[in-house]
């Protein structure tokens, strides 16, 4: 069974910026774009670069290493040397609390 964890208060994420999260071992990226709220793992499938030094624009965040590009909302990979997507996880607003649905392994 899945279940949604804290992150942080709405107010701690503007739009179009991203914040790190730590839940149990897993580290995320929660993002608030003009599109809404998404959640991906930290770390680009290429080589393990930490994507929170990448750059976000839009709903692409690109590696601060070898610029891989992936999507934020559905976690695809959107070009070289980036081949394998990034895990996602459902975002949710509840009472003024970011919260993210974690997948059971």
């Amino acid at each position: 069974m899945s279940d949604w964890q804290f992150v942080a208060e709405e107010s701690a994420l503007a739009e179009e910026e991203m914040i790190a999260a730590r839940l149990g071992d897993r580290h995320l990226i929660v993002y608030r774009t003009s599109k809404g709220l998404f959640a991906t793992g930290r770390r680009c499938t290429h080589q393990g670069a930490d994507l929170m030094r990448g750059y976000l624009e839009g709903e692409v965040i690109e590696c601060p290493v070898h610029q891989g590009r992936f999507n934020v909302r559905t976690g695809a990979a959107l070009n070289a040397p980036a081949c394998e997507p990034l895990v996602t996880y459902e975002v949710r607003l509840n009472g003024g609390k970011l919260e993210v649905k974690l997948k059971q392994p």
